[in-house]
């Protein structure tokens, strides 16, 4: 008796009677078995909410330091990666200034300045090129507008996603009221941020003074690792009287960079763009 032909082979390995830890070969007709734990499998869809990963830009082969891409998600989807550790950040921060102000139940002058500005979600960032994809400000803004927080008033939050025709990736995430410390609540942004669910600081924070602003901004680069995948992202926050907010930043040609060598003075003055473009006087 001949020993009939192997079956061709897929895209993502052989078949599983090939497979020599697998399961034996299923009977016609039979419901086949699911292949066995870290058999090459076709990646399932990427879904939606915080932290997942996807390669800004899409398409092309995979670069290092992330697995093989298999069907590229969405546009929608790519800006994952960086809203979570964002919005992790300023919860992180409400939380941790809640705690060090309960001096201001027992006595301590904190003074609240009047309500001037506001955050707006733009339709466009930084003179067009980040355009509006989710404006998230009803839903996960509702969880950082819930953080007790003694040093804030009226405060209300921005939480917003773009991304580029380049296949960038900008997160907004912040809030509006009246702030008593904005100094010390752009800190406490910064070490949220760091402090992050699957975030690693490698390039700790700088405050610069943007030429033609008159702002602080302070800036620091966060590895994110996400199933397999690693991206360095410049983060950069402000906080003034009536603002307090920060942004992430991704772009295929800095994603895996050597964070050191990535130009934080740009990226604050990018920070500072943004602020003057989403701080609006309020009336």
């Amino acid at each position: 008796m001949t020993t009939p032909p192997h079956p061709p082979q897929g895209p993502y390995g052989p078949p599983s009677p090939q497979n020599p830890y697998g399961p034996p070969p299923v009977a016609p007709g039979s419901v086949p078995q699911q292949q066995p734990y870290g058999y090459p499998q076709q990646p399932p869809p990427q879904q939606g909410g915080w932290g997942q990963p996807g390669i800004p830009g899409g398409g092309g082969p995979a670069m290092g330091g992330w697995p093989p891409a298999g069907p590229q998600p969405p546009r929608r989807k790519r800006t994952g990666l960086i809203a979570g550790i964002a919005v992790g950040a300023v919860l992180a921060a409400g939380g941790i200034v809640y705690g060090v102000t309960q001096l201001a139940d027992k006595g301590a002058d904190l003074v609240y300045p009047k309500a001037e500005y506001e955050l707006v979600v733009q339709q466009k960032l930084l003179d067009g090129e980040f355009s509006l994809e989710q404006d998230l400000s009803e839903t996960e803004g509702e969880e950082i507008e819930k953080t007790p927080d003694a040093s804030i008033r009226d405060a209300e939050a921005v939480v917003a996603q773009y991304t580029s025709a380049k296949g960038g990736a900008l997160v907004l995430s912040g809030m509006h009221g009246r702030l008593a410390s904005p100094g010390f609540m752009r800190g406490k942004i910064m070490e949220g941020a760091a402090e992050a669910d699957g975030a690693t600081l490698v390039v700790p924070p700088k405050t610069f003074r943007p030429e033609g602003h008159s702002i602080t901004i302070e800036c620091q680069v966060v590895r994110s690792k996400e199933s397999g995948g690693i991206a360095n992202i410049p983060m950069c926050a402000w906080g003034d009287d009536n603002t307090a907010a920060m942004i992430g930043v991704i772009r295929p040609e800095t994603l895996l960079k050597d964070p050191k060598s990535i130009d934080l003075a740009a990226v604050a003055a990018e920070t500072a763009k943004v602020r003057e473009e989403a701080r609006r006087p309020l009336g």
